[in-house]
């Protein structure tokens, strides 16, 4: 599995699990292999304790114990991890609205990690790679305004650039994307087939958007009358606060080198628009196949929006399902489509990876649909399957403990998914390696930290 897709928030995925990462031993140092890095290449362990962020090399995710201390680097504590090739490892922190900021890094010859570049960004709703560089993306305010200065809503784009430490910026106005008035981000960068996709999210309309597009507000009951909500939901009156199009999904195909050409949008109605969600993150659930096939996922999260007294919404039906795109191909294969909801365990998807060839691990609602329509960040999601997309079937992922929660991002090689799970019992987080053609699940590497956040292969400059 490559790792040129867009990374989530692993404190979010525990946030809305229910799960924390608690640190149960003590400060005693205990005995450990420390696992060599002997070698061209080495795994890249990312890791917290206490506020504290690591990077630490390994030979080997199969067996064995590393610590941090002694062995890992401390780093700046990077809420997203970008593996760019096998040369740098980025960390990017949200900073939770604020401007982001960011750090590059790579292993060195003595087996240490080493800063390369800092960076400092727009706040980071979205990431990717495209090329030499790490695509950040977030929506904001433009410099656009109409005669009634309301701002026009654009996606804001960050280019940082792995080998020199350069960045740029870019501006793309996120207003009346896709044709229908609605204002939209995006959730996944996606390389693939010399060309860029990334899923397209319909977020409502603004008041700008509403001035300027009348026509395209289908039921005036939905523009609010009051301002309202909260946090990432809060919104001002005279909007239109989550989308209309519940029950679509829109992904856009990009040439070039950057955003400014006019994409190609695929679009359809046989799935809901394609992305995890945690509050004002978006996770990407669109991924290319070993042949080049892209495959969108979507959770259905349309029906999650609901009407209450003050606030009238368009609540979606689609289940959670997966279409795709053949390689070469700029709209949806009408002949495929899965629902999620008819097989395996029935149960809707939160977050999703590419494995190998077709393989897809998948990250499940555990309860079902209707936990994820009223469980809202309680929402039960541990439980793991792996989906062989050209035969259209799961696999349930047995072995892990039963009380385990999923950290970090897995990592794929060879026919195997790493995934880092800790649990409540004392243990240290461990990689669990599961096998993609049985689900089955063993224990490999432990990590003497709080937590694991993700891992990659990265390589030795002088080797």
């Amino acid at each position: 599995m490559k790792k040129k897709f867009l990374l989530c928030v692993f404190a979010a995925a525990f946030c809305l699990s229910g799960g924390v990462f608690v640190a149960s031993c003590d400060d005693v140092d205990n005995p450990v292999d420390n696992p060599s890095t002997d070698g061209e290449t080495a795994y890249v362990v990312a890791a917290t304790v206490g506020e504290a962020s690591y990077l630490v090399a390994v030979s080997s995710l199969d067996e064995g114990t590393v610590s941090t201390k002694g062995k890992g680097t401390e780093v700046i504590g990077g809420t997203y991890w970008v593996y760019k090739g096998l040369d740098y490892v980025f960390a990017l922190v949200y900073n939770k609205g604020g401007a982001g900021t960011g750090a590059s890094y790579y292993l060195g010859a003595d087996g240490k990690m080493k800063e390369k570049y800092t960076y400092t960004f727009n706040r980071i709703t979205s990431y990717g790679t495209w090329g030499d560089k790490v695509v950040t993306v977030s929506t904001g305010n433009s410099s656009q305004k109409d005669d009634e200065q309301n701002v026009a809503q654009a996606l804001l784009f960050n280019y940082l650039d792995a080998t020199d430490g350069s960045q740029e910026e870019g501006t793309l106005i996120a207003e009346n994307f896709l044709g229908n008035g609605e204002k939209v981000t995006w959730a996944g960068l996606v390389e693939a087939n010399n060309k860029i996709y990334t899923s397209v999210i319909p977020m409502g309309m603004s008041k700008y958007g509403i001035k300027a597009w009348p026509d395209k507000v289908t039921d005036q009951e939905l523009i609010t009358k009051a301002d309202g909500g909260s946090g990432s939901g809060a919104y001002t009156a005279g909007v239109i606060p989550s989308t209309q199009y519940p029950d679509n999904a829109y992904v856009a195909i990009y040439s070039g080198t950057n955003f400014n050409g006019t994409p190609v949008i695929a679009t359809t109605d046989k799935i809901g628009y394609a992305c995890g969600r945690m509050r004002s993150q978006y996770y990407q659930t669109i991924w290319p196949a070993d042949n080049g096939d892209v495959y969108v996922f979507s959770p259905g999260y349309g029906r999650t929006a609901v009407s209450s007294s003050d606030l009238k919404k368009v609540t979606g039906k689609k289940p959670s399902g997966v279409m795709r795109i053949k390689a070469g191909a700029t709209d949806f294969d009408p002949d495929y489509y899965v629902n999620f909801e008819e097989i395996g365990t029935k149960h809707p998807i939160f977050r999703c990876w590419h494995i190998s060839e077709d393989y897809f691990l998948l990250q499940l609602y555990k309860k079902g649909a209707d936990d994820m329509i009223h469980g809202g960040t309680s929402a039960d999601v541990c439980e793991l399957a792996i989906f062989k997309a050209e035969d259209r079937t799961i696999i349930p992922v047995t072995g892990l403990p039963a009380e385990g929660k999923f950290g970090g991002e897995p990592y794929g090689e060879n026919g195997y998914a790493y995934m880092a799970v800790t649990v409540t019992t004392g243990e240290h987080p461990a990689f669990y390696k599961i096998d993609t053609k049985t689900g089955k699940a063993v224990k490999g590497l432990t990590v003497e930290a709080d937590a694991i956040t993700t891992v990659g292969k990265m390589k030795y400059p002088s080797k």
